[in-house]
């Protein structure tokens, strides 16, 4: 009971956390199991201590819990996003978060304290918890009354703390002696303590509680987070969403899961069109962010992709512009939906290339994301990657690890096409398994692309000829980006299925220990240059993207948009990320 360090249970609970521990060790057990008990019996406080101890980083495997919903207030959206973002996956909907777990045949165990408050608890288990049992390595702990219909275990184990056998009596008799309780309530804590539930406010008396405008009018954007959070939850239980619909400061300045509950109870029609798609863009990078300044810029940044332009979206837009933080959005467009992009170089220096998933290719503006035009491609078909070379070549990658060249325009100083097909021909001769993705640098121009492999591989081709090659990852090279560490010097970063990101100056050792490490996959970096050294950017497969200087360990920038970026691009201070439905560009302000 005592190991890695759980807290200890009291009111004489030792007995029901052994269970529970018990169940949480035993493979044979049912996937499910039910806290029960009357109000104030501490099925809350049971579950609680079970997360404090399944989550700490010690806990041996028999006894790890992987994600908790706290699900009280909490709608089907606002759940599977939570889930999502503790599980380090990236999903809208159940069945993305269905499909994401599959993916990943290991253990898991989720913890939903409070089931019975949820928005709708029913809904909550039919649409979301009952259908993640469906999956033969999920494990699912709840606080829930037999009233809940789960279908997918047939004998769930459950633990009933009205059941004197899980509470030590001596132990109960002495928790209330030392703490002056009523030792005649046993086994239930609420009632020695004396408590009782109070029901939740109304809106008129939430809103009888807000400052006052110079009019006498009720000031909400100045009636701080708690207020506003109690008036969306009350907007969820109505189903009326009332003064707090058409203004997003409302939406950014109260907590996320409220926000997010109460916009999936309204009607339809009931909030703006543009302000409602926004947030369900940018939710799951809002559910779990605490700073109303940081989710302004991720609600602004899903305005401004609102197509056609809609005078509503661009109000609103502007209502959070003023937001301070460390960066915001420059622009963003609903489509092309990219599924590789490259830095332009050569004759296309300075612009940004973005292949769809149809294997065409757009021309985008970095200032303003204008499409200024398509490279011809011969019979598209879909990318792996796609790189510009100095001297105005370009390079694609194929779905199937084929490479193809194309000169789309005039040529510059860099290497010509024979040399450059040359190089690629010994490339993909080195690779380790299939090539998965390649990049090249516009400022070295005697340089072909590197080479990413399934193996794990990075391979570069030394001008001149011959090819070196590093093990970098454990399983596949999923991303690369080139630059020059000094003029005319390469430098490599890449990213792995395994979340590392490695740094790598061909010619020399790799750094030893990675740049990055998280738990889920790199789905696209980038490389530039900046006042003090290189600068990289990192995203990966669960929606974070990093931006941070190497030099600068602790300067880290984390950036969530709402999905996961298939490819990055960093200029002069602007990142540019191609997200699900479209590509955005970020200002970074430090």
């Amino acid at each position: 009971m005592d190991e890695h360090r759980i807290p200890p249970l009291r009111a004489g609970r030792r007995a029901a956390g052994a269970a529970l521990l018990g169940w949480l060790g035993d493979a044979r057990a049912p996937r499910l199991c039910r806290v029960t008990g009357s109000p104030g019996s501490g099925r809350t406080h049971l579950l609680a201590w079970l997360v404090a101890g399944g989550t700490d980083p010690a806990a041996p495997p028999g006894r790890r819990v992987n994600a908790f919903l706290p699900a009280e207030g909490c709608g089907v959206r606002a759940a599977v996003w939570q889930l999502a973002r503790q599980l380090e996956v990236s999903a809208r909907t159940p069945g993305e978060l269905l499909d994401r777990l599959a993916e990943d045949p290991r253990p898991t165990v989720l913890c939903v304290p409070d089931l019975d408050r949820a928005a709708d608890p029913a809904r909550l288990v039919a649409e979301l918890l009952d259908p993640l049992l469906g999956l033969p390595h999920l494990r699912l702990v709840v606080e829930a009354t037999a009233d809940l219909v789960f279908t997918a275990v047939a004998e769930p184990a459950e633990l009933d703390l009205d059941d004197p056998r899980w509470t030590d009596r001596a132990r109960w008799d002495a928790w209330c002696g030392r703490e002056g309780h009523d030792p005649a309530g046993y086994p239930n804590p609420g009632r020695a303590l004396g408590t009782a539930p109070t029901p939740p406010p109304d809106p008129a008396e939430l809103l009888a509680r807000a400052p006052r405008t110079a009019t006498g009018a009720p000031d909400l954007p100045a009636a701080g987070t708690e207020l506003l959070t109690g008036l969306w939850t009350a907007a969820a239980r109505s189903g009326d969403l009332g003064p707090l619909a058409a203004d997003p400061l409302l939406y950014v300045l109260a907590e996320p899961v409220a926000v997010t509950t109460a916009l999936e109870a309204a009607a339809p029609g009931t909030a703006p069109a543009a302000l409602d798609a926004a947030w369900r863009a940018a939710g799951p990078a809002l559910v779990d962010t605490p700073e109303p300044a940081v989710r302004a810029q991720q609600l602004r940044t899903r305005l401004l992709g609102t197509e056609p332009a809609d005078p509503a979206a661009a109000l609103a837009a502007d209502r959070l512009a003023a937001a301070p933080g460390r960066w915001a959005a420059r622009w963003a467009r609903r489509g092309p939906v990219p599924a590789a992009t490259a830095p332009g170089a050569g004759p296309l220096r300075g612009r940004w290339l973005l292949a769809d998933a149809t294997g065409a290719v757009h021309v985008l503006s970095p200032a303003d994301g204008a499409v200024l035009g398509r490279i011809a491609v011969p019979g598209p078909k879909p990318l792996r990657a796609l790189a510009a070379t100095p001297g105005g070549s370009l390079v694609l990658l194929d779905a199937w690890g084929g490479t193809e060249l194309l000169t789309p325009g005039p040529t510059g100083p860099g290497l010509e096409p024979y040399a450059l097909d040359e190089a690629l021909a010994r490339l993909t001769a080195a690779a380790d398994g299939e090539a998965l993705v390649l990049a090249a640098s516009p400022d070295l121009p005697d340089a072909a692309p590197a080479l990413g492999d399934s193996g794990g591989r990075v391979h570069w081709c030394r001008p001149g000829g011959g090819v070196l090659g590093e093990q970098l990852h454990t399983g596949p090279v999923t991303a690369l980006a080139v630059g020059a560490a000094a003029p005319g010097v390469p430098l490599v970063a890449s990213g792995g299925l395994d979340g590392a990101v490695r740094l790598w100056g061909p010619g020399s050792a790799p750094m030893p220990e990675p740049a990055d490490h998280r738990p889920c996959p790199v789905t696209a970096l980038a490389l530039d240059a900046g006042p003090d050294g290189p600068v990289l950017a990192v995203a990966w497969a669960d929606g974070l993207v990093r931006v941070r200087r190497p030099q600068r360990p602790d300067g880290a920038l984390d950036v969530r948009l709402g999905s996961p970026a298939a490819g990055l691009s960093l200029a002069g201070g602007v990142l540019l990320a191609g997200l699900d439905d479209g590509p955005v560009a970020l200002d970074l302000r430090d």
